[in-house]
Order: structure tokens, then sequence, then C-alpha cells
């Protein structure tokens, strides 16, 4: 609109003004009031502080015939002249609004009829600008009810578009709700049998809406029987699986899963088969997981995350419950490189306890191996190997290099009634074979070659019968020495010492001993004195319990 345009009121204008009818609303009315034929658009906008409200209300104004530029203003007054009595009684009731002062007889009537035109419950309708005198029967013509500046479309538009957004939404889900899941269990177990690379059968589908809207599977069976079995997989946002079939599966949580090693070396995620019937997944999350070797062992329960891409293994973190375990895997070049961490990991059916345990962990269908132990073992520490098979039977093997073992915390957790002080160092040999775990470690036995020093060995003193002599006998005491070397066996008929060499300064002594289960000692020593001028050798018998041990001298 011109801003330097001068508007003008009409008759009809200046009658509404004056007669305070409801022929306009407020803001309407305020900008009718203003006009004078004096100040331009733009003088009317600054005064009034609205410049859009200005220029909608001229534009409504003038199309109802209540302003006019003010080049016209002469001629609408020169046409808006009363010529009779009549006509203007006519004139003026086009604004009376049901009042007091209507006319009666045939001017009523017309009076009537133009009030008529007004009325649309309460709202004023604005006429156009058409001379009162025209010829009888005449009927201007009137524009639409005036509503606020924003037109009534654009007001309606948000909110069909936020009912209709409502409306799909719950339509949505209704369907993730109502979606009939189970007719897909026929699906939904080929899915998972080309995922598992074995035979899968569902017993139960539904919608899980707690604690987040799931779809849960539960009472899988993989394989025949004596094959795996898992308690619930959860598949998490179901709606991609609606829209998507199983390559909207990207999240999904396994609970209470026992999977025979087979086939867990079988998965396509973890093998080198590209072919994998979900590849968009990218997130397999496991709780309470075993993996079951053999008839008698598994390895777990384990719980942790699984990452994905394009269907195969990027990484791997499980742990046990209590967190003493830790499983890593990647996967490299030449296959999946499994890693175990132990923190304060004490070791099933034995009372040994690692604090610190890291080793490299390869996995197959018969045998689990541990290589590159480094553990901390006893206050010192244990570098290794170790592997577990179960083909026929459980059996093991391993052997390490022992340093600086704390020879009492040995003795403390081995064989309690042994009271023996020094550091410990050698190398160690074990083996065993069992039908399970517990006669595994029954039947275990280890070979050590020991090299103690800086020690102390209660329950006989050496020294003392060999400073006595022939015939004597000497009971309990300890034995201080610089250092002590054997070969030591283990089974279950108890410890051997063998090939004994004790160093003690002026006193060394050599043999061997037998302890058994029960703690009962016997054995063989020569005991060797020297002073600055002979060397008295003195065979000595030893017997007794641990931990008093009785010396006899003999000859």
């Amino acid at each position: 609109m011109n801003s330097g345009l001068v508007y003008a009121k009409t008759p009809i204008g200046d009658e509404a003004v004056r007669q305070s009818t409801r022929v306009v609303q407020r803001n309407l009315r305020m900008v009718l009031v203003q006009v004078d034929g004096k100040m331009t658009v733009g003088e009317l906008s600054a005064k009034i502080g609205n410049s859009r409200l200005v220029e909608n209300a001229i534009d409504e104004l003038e199309r109802g015939g209540y302003i006019v530029p003010l080049a016209k203003a002469a001629a609408a007054w020169e046409l808006g002249k009363p010529k009779s009595r009549k006509e203007q009684v006519s004139a003026i009731s086009q604004f009376s609004t049901f009042g007091s002062g209507a006319a009666s007889g045939p001017t009523s009537l017309g009076a009537q009829s133009q009030v008529s035109r007004f009325s649309s419950f309460g709202k004023p309708i604005l006429p156009t600008a058409a001379p009162v005198a025209e010829a009888p029967g005449f009927q201007p013509e009137f524009e639409p009810d005036i509503h606020d500046d924003v037109p009534a479309p654009a007001g309606r538009l948000p909110r069909l578009l936020a009912l209709g957004g409502v409306g799909l939404l719950a339509f949505l889900v209704l369907l993730v709700i109502f979606f009939p899941y189970g007719n897909y269990r026929a699906d939904i177990e080929r899915e998972l049998g080309g995922m598992l690379a074995a035979p899968v059968t569902v017993g139960n589908v539904s919608l899980r809406l707690l604690p987040a809207p799931h779809l849960s599977l539960q009472g899988i069976t993989i394989g025949a029987a004596g094959g795996g079995v898992i308690d619930a997989i959860e598949i998490h946002r179901p709606w991609g699986m609606i829209l998507s079939g199983a390559a909207g599966v990207k999240d999904v949580t396994v609970a209470g899963a026992s999977i025979p090693v087979e086939q867990l070396l079988a998965l396509p995620a973890i093998g080198k088969s590209p072919a994998i019937p979900l590849p968009a997944m990218r997130q397999l999350t496991l709780s309470d997981f075993r993996v079951n070797a053999g008839n008698s062992v598994f390895f777990g329960p384990f719980g942790g995350r699984l990452l994905l891409s394009s269907g195969q293994l990027e990484s791997a973190s499980l742990e046990t419950p209590d967190r003493s375990v830790l499983i890593t895997a990647r996967t490299l070049a030449q296959g999946v490189d499994l890693k175990m961490e132990g923190r304060a990991w004490r070791l099933p059916g034995v009372p040994v306890t690692f604090p610190v345990l890291q080793a490299k962990v390869v996995l197959e269908e018969n045998r689990l191996q541990l290589g590159d132990i480094d553990a901390s073992f006893f206050g010192g520490l244990l570098k290794g190997n170790w592997t577990l098979s179960w083909g026929t039977g459980l059996a093991m093997s391993g052997n390490g290099e022992l340093t600086r073992l704390d020879l009492r915390r040995i003795g403390a957790d081995l064989i309690p009634q042994m009271t023996a002080e020094g550091d410990l160092s050698g190398s160690i040999r074990i083996a065993a074979r069992g039908d399970d775990w517990q006669a595994l470690w029954r039947n275990a036995s280890a070979q050590l070659q020991i090299d103690v020093t800086r020690g102390l060995m209660n329950g006989m003193d050496i020294g003392e019968a060999a400073r006595r002599g022939p015939g004597s006998l000497v009971r309990a005491g300890a034995t201080r020495f610089d250092r002590l070397q054997a070969d030591v066996g283990v089974d279950a008929q108890g410890v051997s010492l063998r090939d004994i060499r004790l160093d003690a300064g002026l006193l060394t002594a050599s043999g061997q001993l037998r302890v058994a289960p029960g703690g009962e000692v016997n054995g063989a020593m020569v005991a060797l004195a020297r002073s600055s001028v002979s060397t008295t050798r003195v065979p000595l018998a030893v017997s007794g319990s641990l931990p008093t041990l009785t010396l006899s001298a003999g000859r």
C-alpha cells in the first residue's frame, strides 16, 4: 500500500463514528476514527504504532465504503446527500441494530430489511459503498464477515497438521502393539537358523512394552537334542522389523543362553563365512551367557556386548557377574583374537587366587589354550601356558616359570601345617585327567624345581642336631638358611622333596622328605657342620607330624 495516500470518511463512515454503532470491530473503528482527510497512511501507522494493522484496516474500510481516497471524497459526499426525509431515514436505518428508534410503517419495513443484513450472531458485517438513493429494489452487495487480520485458513492449517500428526502417531502405536508377530514365527526361525548356522525353534513370540517396547522370543532351542538353548531374545525397536523385515533388526539382547563350543565356533559372525541374514545388526547384548565344553565343564556365566559390522564380529567384551574375569575379542586378518584378564580371580576347585592375570585365549572345538600367561601369583609372578581339552574326558597340562613367590603364603593356602618363609623361584609343570572338573583337580600332579632364598623352616632344628652329634634327639625348633634347592613332586598321595640341598653358611644338609596328605613326615638327611679345624658329618632321620618334627642323629 502507498504510505503517502490520504483517506477521508464517507457519509457512511461519518455516521458510523457519530452513532457509535457496532458496525466495525475495535481495530477497524480505531483506524476509522483517526481518518481525517489530512494524515497519510504512513502518518496513521506511526501514530497508531502498527503499520500492518493500519493497512489491513484501511483496506477493509475502503472496500466497505467507510472511507475513500481524498480525491474521491467530494463525489462520495455529493452522492450521499439525502434527497428526502424518507431516504435519510432509510440510510440511517442501515446502522440500526435493533434499537428503540426503528421507524414504523412502510419505512420501518425497509429499515427492518436493512437491519437484518447487519445481524450475524452479534458480529458486524461491512456493506459496500453503494449509494443510498438507488432505485427501488436495488440490493447492495456485502462483504463476508471481517475477523482478525490473520486469514482463517492460515490459523486452521497448523491445527490440521497437528491433528494429522497425532493421528499418524496413534496409528503407528496401534500397529506396533497389534501387529501379528506370531504369524511370522516361521520367518523368525528361518532368520535365526541362518544366523546361528543350525535349525532353530521358537516357543513364543510376543510384544513387551516395559521397560521399553521390544519383541520377545522365548523358549529357543538350537539344533537337535543336546544343542544350545536360549531363554529369551529381545529385539529392540520392533517397528524396524515391521518396516524392513530382518534388515531392520539392529539391536538384540540375548538372555540365559547356553551354547556348545562347536555351535559357537560355527556362527557365521565369528567364523570366516561371509553369509549372514542380518547384516544390519550392529549390537548384540548378552546376559547369563554360558559356553558348554564337553559334558561337565562350562565357561561363564558372562554378560557383555558384541559389536558387528556387515554381519561379522568387530569386537566383543564379556565379563563374569563378579567382574573377576574379562574376555575381550577383536577380529584380525587371521581370525578372532581373544584375550583374558583376571582380577582377583579364584581358580574353580582350587584354593588359588590370581590378583592379576593376563593371557591370550585360543578356543577350539575340543580344546582351550591360555598362552602367554602373565599373572600375579602368591606374591610373585607366574609366566607360562595352560591347556584344557575335553575330547575324551577332561585333561589338562601346563608349564610355567615362578619368580619370587612368598613361601609363607603358599604354606597358608596349600599346606596349612607347614610354616616356612622365603622367596621361591623355579619352574613348574602340571598335568591331570578326570571325568569331571572336581576329579580333574583331585588327580592333578605337579613337578617343581624350587630355589628358595633367605628362608626359615620351622618344625626342626638341623643345626642343633648336628652340634649334639650321634645319638642325640632334637624335637621342634627352626632352621634358618641362605638357600634351599629341591625337586618337588605334588600329587594325590602327598608332597615329596628330592635332592634337597640346604646351605646355611657353616652348616649344609642334603636328603629327601615325604609329606603325607595328613601332614605326617618321614625322611632322611645328612648334615655337615664345618668348623675352623674339622667337618662333622651327621646322618639324621626325620619323623613326626607338621608342624613339629623330630630329628634323630645316627652314627
